[in-house]
């Protein structure tokens, strides 16, 4: 839990938040407008680090089971069978939350105390493949050398350290997701570095890819050897996870006694393994609750073996067009309702045209009688593989490519260690070139559902990083230039995946920045929606710096250049703005807020009301008013102004009219609401009027703020004060 989330979100009459109207003369327009503002969030992926609908009911017994909906209402587990999934942060400081998770059932491997040494020497290169744990490792090593209370940084990429400086001085550990690749590190910024890092007295881990040039370049120039990342042993790190979500032994080997007759826990523990797999295994093994049934074919189930098998799979299945449809819908909607994966694979099979049969039928006719023949359309026919074995080619190492404006992969290498689902998409998306068209066609077109867009963009994200090549992002740009607010969302839940790769993050934040200042609405709104996904929830100061340029681009243009088209941008921008905030990022949003309303660059009433968006995530606000903390000043005069704004005062008004009612329940609202009135009483003007006017109307016996309202309304009515006027 988060600090503040023991305070409540409040609204009036205990309503949704529904998306905030734009000014009445602006009619919204386009398919944007007909979700709710938290339907955008959650297609995006914010929705994922949010508590959920909240309600009150003092020592009520109320079903703690998520519901969600508009007029459907769907009552589930609050992340639908899975975890919660958090966004890993790559610039700024990594939450406490992060560090304990990679903390818990740490197995630590034989070469942890020799990287704690190098750590203590300067700045420690870990390399490693994916899967093998090195960010959970990278951040215990800055625990156990930095302290358990030290607080922790993050950076990425394509930070130029040459240029860098320690911001935070009280940081004393910075984790570094990579080295930009068109910048090689000199041995020159290495001291500089070391410099900085020993006069702040912090530490640096930088982790590295398993790519043989990067580690021979660093070697050479540096003469530094990077650490490799090598897991601990399976058993160890069954054992100690096991432990750390067991606690009491009786418990483990009730739970382990499943396994007798059934498996040996040795052989599960093979050494391909990674530790991914084993916490696979553990959790598998804690599900079944000591029933042998409940484990299933737990061998199949383990993610290293799907490697093996794919090529069997697919080659079992190649004459099979209704299987071939449906392994790939499965893949891509794994944990989705069955029927709708099977209308996912009609859609596919009837999109394919034929190119999913092996084989055509015979012409069937006397004259011109042919046999069945194989199809030269069939996306299936050959792959990488066998035309390298035909030319007696093999594939190469990875190489990075620097010409040009950012850096490019060409990576033919042997597929990592993964569960069935990706390891198959991975396997078709690079082997078979002419399906990777047909699947974008057919993804691009999914209903418009917000867990088929996340699916859909979780894959498409991820094809961008296997493909690599200047043309990686090549689908990604089509989507975010659609048509369909659907294709956009894909887009930007794909960018925050694909910024995952090193690499791939330096043309992403390329293309974003392009993107932000295009003269088509739709890849400026893709734009705003990465910002709120992923992407921009790693990186807050990036991402409020693409919106302040996208309402820059909305006031500079003209209505004539596309009103309808500029209403949508600006619904993004809420969508990303709520979604930075309810992320953690509170205080840079009010800040970045406050900053644009006062360059005077901005268009003020759309940056007021975007303030008043950001009110319907309350904790933030009631806790800094109710302790008149440094904030409160600042959060008075923007809810002045945005009272006194005639588009922002209907988005506003509702929601301080929602603290003042939660106030009657819970005393750190009333305080801030009794706060923030008083304050605003101290000056009478147009908007506090009508809020305390609005108030005295719809308020009732007990509701916050009653008091300095009707004093204020009383002294105006009675001719002391005229400012209202």
């Amino acid at each position: 839990m988060t600090p503040g989330e023991d305070i409540p979100p409040v609204g009036a009459e205990g309503r949704t938040p529904d998306v905030p109207g734009l000014p009445p003369q602006t009619p919204l327009l386009g398919d944007e407008t007909e979700r709710d503002l938290f339907d955008l969030i959650d297609a995006i992926g914010g929705a994922a680090r949010l508590g959920g609908p909240f309600v009150y009911a003092p020592h009520g017994n109320v079903n703690a089971g998520s519901v969600h909906g508009g007029q459907r209402v769907h009552n589930t587990s609050a992340h639908g069978g899975h975890a919660p999934r958090r966004g890993r942060v790559r610039e700024g400081p990594i939450p406490e939350a992060e560090v304990r998770a990679a903390e818990f059932g740490f197995a630590r491997p034989d070469w942890f105390g020799e990287a704690l040494r190098r750590l203590e020497r300067g700045p420690l290169f870990l390399a490693g493949r994916a899967g093998t744990g090195r960010r959970t490792t990278a951040l215990n090593l800055l625990r156990a050398s930095c302290g358990k209370e030290a607080a922790l940084r993050a950076l990425d990429s394509v930070v130029e350290l040459d240029r860098w400086q320690p911001t935070d001085t009280s940081a004393r550990g910075y984790l570094m997701d990579g080295l930009f690749p068109a910048r090689p590190l000199g041995p020159g910024v290495l001291g500089h570095v070391r410099e900085l890092l020993d006069g702040v007295r912090a530490r640096m881990v930088i982790i590295l890819p398993e790519d043989a040039d990067l580690l021979r370049r660093l070697e050479q120039d540096l003469h530094v050897t990077p650490m490799r990342c090598e897991p601990p042993p399976p058993a160890l790190v069954f054992g100690s996870y096991f432990e750390a979500v067991v606690g009491d032994r009786w418990e483990r080997e009730r739970l382990l006694s499943a396994l007798e007759g059934h498996y040996d826990l040795g052989d599960l523990l093979a050494p391909e393994l990674v530790p991914a797999d084993v916490v696979e295994l553990v959790t598998a093994i804690v599900a079944a609750d000591g029933d042998p049934e409940a484990l299933g074919d737990l061998e199949a189930r383990l993610g290293y073996r799907a490697e093996q098998e794919v090529p069997d799979l697919m080659a079992r299945l190649r004459g099979d067009p209704d299987a071939l449809a449906f392994l790939l819908a499965a893949c891509v909607f794994e944990g989705l309702d069955h029927r709708l994966v099977r209308e996912e694979a009609d859609r596919l099979l009837t999109l394919s045209q034929g190119r999913l049969a092996a084989m055509l039928p015979g012409t069937g006719t006397e004259k011109d009688w042919q046999s069945e023949r194989p199809n030269p359309d069939f996306v299936f026919r050959r792959s990488v593989t066998e035309l390298l074995h035909a030319v007696r080619a093999v594939r190469q190492e990875r190489r990075i490519h620097t010409a040009g404006a950012y850096a490019h992969s060409v990576e033919p290498i042997a597929f990592v260690r993964h569960r069935q689902a990706e390891t198959v998409l991975r396997y078709v998306w690079r082997e078979y070139g002419r399906l990777s068209e047909l699947l974008v066609e057919w993804l691009r077109q999914v209903d418009r559902t917000d867990e088929l867009t996340a699916a859909v963009g979780r894959f498409m994200g991820n094809a961008a990083k296997w493909g690599g090549g200047r043309r990686a992002l090549r689908h990604l740009q089509e989507l975010a230039g659609s048509e369909s607010v659907n294709s956009r969302l894909i887009a930007a839940n794909a960018l925050g995946i694909a910024a995952q790769d090193p690499v791939l993050v330096a043309e992403v934040r390329y293309r974003l920045n392009g993107w932000s200042r295009s003269a088509g609405y739709q890849r400026r709104t893709t734009v705003a929606y990465a910002c709120g996904s992923e992407f921009g929830i790693s990186r807050p100061d990036l991402a409020l710096k693409l919106v302040r340029t996208l309402l820059l681009g909305v006031r500079d243009r003209s209505p004539s250049e596309g009103a309808d088209g500029n209403d949508q941008v600006l619904i993004a921008v809420r969508v990303a703005i709520t979604s930075l905030f309810q992320a953690g990022h509170e205080a840079q949003v009010f800040d970045r807020l406050v900053a644009w309303l006062g360059e005077g660059r901005c268009d003020p009433d759309q940056v007021l009301a975007l303030f008043g968006q950001v009110l319907r995530s309350p904790q933030w606000f009631v806790r800094r008013l109710a302790v008149w903390g440094s904030d409160a000043t600042a959060i008075v005069d923007m809810t002045r102004r945005a009272l006194n704004s005639e588009e922002a005062f209907e988005v506003t008004c509702p929601e301080l009219l929602g603290w003042a009612e939660q106030g009657q329940w819970d005393d750190l609202p009333r305080r801030a609401v009794e706060n923030l009135f008083t304050a605003l009483a101290g000056s009478m003007d147009k908007g506090a009027f009508r809020l305390f006017v609005e108030l005295q109307e719809r308020g009732a016996d007990g509701w916050a703020g009653q008091y300095p309202a009707r004093t204020a309304l009383d002294r105006w009515r009675s001719g002391e004060r005229w400012e209202a006027a």
